[in-house]
């Protein structure tokens, strides 16, 4: 820590249990407990020597008056311990205040909560950065997709955050990567298969067809957790840190080895449907350049659901996301009545045949009006679905496939609600076929009705409500 220095604004106020303290004179920082007995647990600044907390211990009302002259300043507040205080400093982007881990007495009482939107950074590394996660590794510092995690009582007890592959050879569009896996010491049995099922669950449903994850970096950990899940060992490599730019509270040089394991969530001859990211030019094969297929849709037979590929049919962006162009001329070759296209895009399910045409999509929409869609966990609309009725051998449950996973989709993304704006037989039929969804026959939608006031009431698991 460097010697603090005097602001121009201070803090002025009576102390609080949690409070971060400067003695900007005596070049040290301490964490006021309320206890009388030992108001304060006290660190000295790198460089400076340990004062004896016994000297820097005065009453109530000599505290107040060092407040008040500005021998005392009051740094941050609502802090634990020193040791988050400190993991709070090293890492801009890592706030332990934002957690609280806690363990659980099994899997059964676990919860899952997604981190994704604005201050899902924060929030991730907070925990893996917090002194009783004593997770040992960097916190996140690149993007990523999004971090599932595993509550109980509101207390996190394990995180994986998943993002597209940082290794430019696996970037290919069909690959995701767990990037971090955490978990609290009191953590039930099994708790690393628990959350590891459903990262399998949504990188399926985001269209992927490999997970991909590494285990082994400083700390001997052969992957056990891994191997018990399903996963596969593709085998070992050596990491050169020599020549990384370290920057403050990172490891510094070195090799290490990691274990590099793969779950194979599909098989198929499909092309990648997503962005491959930066890739060399001897990989712009991978990447979908957005030319549509011809024909657009597959030829009149009867297709069994069980032949059909499940993939995604929208293209990720910073600020918004659009549909493939494969995908717009499915809708408009078959018509799927009124078309909605107001409100933001946020996913797009689609069955695709073993040839690569499409024969049924399915939209879903953010009515929220939120500014970053992202941040909105209250509702999304299945808004557009269109099928191919004469290639189809049975299309209501083609259809319902898909509204199925879009719902699952949206539960582990961390919706409320799921709002049902469909129309047509086929589409009715689909929705009406599903087990547990509740149907509103009684209201048709509104334009003038909030999506607020349209959503079901919130639920562990989403509703899906007509509206």
């Amino acid at each position: 820590m460097s010697a603090c220095e005097h602001p121009q604004s201070r803090v002025i106020r009576p102390l609080l249990e949690g409070d971060i303290v400067a003695f900007p004179y005596r070049n040290v920082i301490g964490r006021y407990t309320g206890d009388n007995s030992d108001p304060f647990e006290w660190y000295a600044n790198r460089g400076a020597s340990f004062i004896d907390g016994r000297l820097l211990a005065p009453d109530r009302d000599d505290l107040d008056v060092m407040i008040e002259s500005g021998e005392v300043l009051i740094l941050k507040t609502g802090f634990g311990s020193l040791a988050a205080y400190d993991a709070y400093r090293t890492y801009p982007d890592c706030d332990p205040r934002l957690v609280s881990p806690g363990g659980a007495p099994s899997t059964s009482h676990l919860s899952l909560r997604s981190e994704r939107g604005s201050g899902a950074r924060e929030c991730v590394n907070g925990f893996l950065k917090h002194p009783a996660v004593r997770y040992q590794h960097d916190p996140m510092t690149t993007p990523f997709r999004i971090a599932l995690t595993a509550t109980y009582q509101e207390r996190e007890v394990a995180m994986a955050v998943l993002g597209r592959p940082r290794g430019r050879h696996n970037a290919d569009g069909r690959t995701v990567e767990l990037y971090r896996f955490a978990a609290h010491p009191d953590r039930p049995a099994n708790t690393g298969s628990w959350l590891l099922s459903r990262c399998c669950a949504w990188s399926r449903l985001e269209g992927y067809d490999h997970l991909l994850t590494y285990a082994g970096v400083q700390n001997d950990n052969e992957g056990t957790m891994y191997r018990a899940a399903g996963f596969e060992l593709l085998g070992t490599t050596i990491a050169d840190r020599s020549k990384w730019h370290s920057r403050e509270g990172r490891a510094g040089g070195g090799t290490y080895r990691k274990w590099r394991y793969r779950y194979v969530l599909a098989s198929h001859s499909i092309e990648a449907r997503r962005s491959a990211g930066r890739v060399s030019p001897d990989q712009t094969r991978l990447i979908d350049q957005g030319t549509p297929i011809e024909p657009a849709c597959a030829s009149a037979r009867t297709l069994a659901q069980g032949e059909l590929v499940q993939t995604r049919e929208e293209r990720l962006a910073r600020r918004e996301t659009t549909l493939t162009t494969d995908a717009r001329a499915f809708f408009d070759e078959y018509d799927c009545g009124e078309s909605d296209d107001t409100a933001p895009l946020v996913a797009c399910f689609a069955y695709r045949t073993p040839g690569d045409s499409l024969v049924a999509v399915l939209c879903l929409r953010d009515h929220s009006g939120e500014q970053n869609p992202r941040d909105n966990t209250e509702a999304v609309t299945l808004s557009t679905a269109s099928v191919q009725t004469d290639a189809l051998a049975y299309p209501v449950n083609v259809l319902r496939g898909l509204i199925a996973d879009a719902c699952e989709w949206a539960r582990l993304h961390g919706y409320a609600t799921v709002e049902n704006c469909l129309t047509g037989n086929v589409a009715t039929a689909a929705v009406e076929g599903i087990a547990g969804l509740e149907i509103d026959h009684d209201h048709l939608r509104d334009p003038s009705v909030e999506p607020s006031e349209r959503a079901s009431s919130s639920s562990s698991s989403p509703s899906v409500s007509s509206a």
